[in-house]
């Protein structure tokens, strides 16, 4: 790994995403908008369901964002690139940049939500563990799958359809670990539950570093 390379790419995604200003704003006020819709609607929104919801925010708000990030680009681009980069620099790039902007997202999200409604994580510590271990996680699952969505011909129907199932493991340890940092539910193992997320995201990452070089070629 070329960690300039790296570097190089993470700059230039950057600075394309800010060239398409009206596409990030557009993501953030959807996510802020659903936020708004969601407490008009329950006016006074529980410890649970501020958990529920802004997981749930966050996954179709990570769908929306990173579905672009091997779509935006047409077929001969990556061929070009080819020729620059080795493969893992650029995989590593992309994975690091979709992490960079959905746990800016995910902070959004949750200081809207603060704001509407309070914020009543009781233990921060396993809170952002939790949702740091999360994202990665997310962020390598909605990558891997725009690889895959960018060599078939359904592509957004395809991303939706193999993303949604990957990532549910990850969702299920990440409200059991937010429920219990609310304490909504005492949990002495949840230890175990921050460990096999950890090991479900070093999986999914091994996975990716190793599928993307054959991927890439075809």
């Amino acid at each position: 790994m070329n960690v300039v390379r790296v570097k190089d790419i993470f700059v230039k995604e950057l600075s394309v995403e800010f060239r398409q200003k009206y596409a990030l704003a557009g993501i953030f006020l959807f996510a802020a908008t659903i936020v708004f819709v969601i407490y008009k609607s329950f006016n006074n929104i529980n410890p649970r369901e501020w958990v529920i919801m802004l997981w749930v925010i966050t996954l179709f708000a990570a769908l929306n964002a990173i579905v672009k990030s091997f779509l935006q680009e047409k077929r001969e681009t990556y061929l070009y690139y080819y020729t620059l980069f080795d493969p893992l620099d650029l995989i590593i790039a992309k994975l690091v940049y979709n992490f960079v902007f959905l746990t800016s997202l995910f902070t959004v999200i949750t200081m809207i939500m603060s704001f509407f409604s309070g914020f009543p994580v009781k233990d921060f510590n396993l809170f952002a563990t939790g949702a740091f271990l999360g994202i990665l996680g997310i962020s390598i699952v909605f990558t891997f799958v725009s690889i895959i969505a960018s060599i078939g011909s359904g592509q957004s129907t395809l991303m939706s359809i193999l993303a949604l199932p990957l990532v549910l493991p990850i969702l299920l340890l990440l409200l059991k670990i937010s429920t219990v940092s609310v304490r909504l539910l005492v949990d002495t193992t949840v230890g175990n539950d921050v460990l096999l997320l950890l090991g479900v995201d070093c999986i999914l990452l091994g996975a990716v570093l190793i599928l993307f070089p054959v991927l890439w070629r075809s």
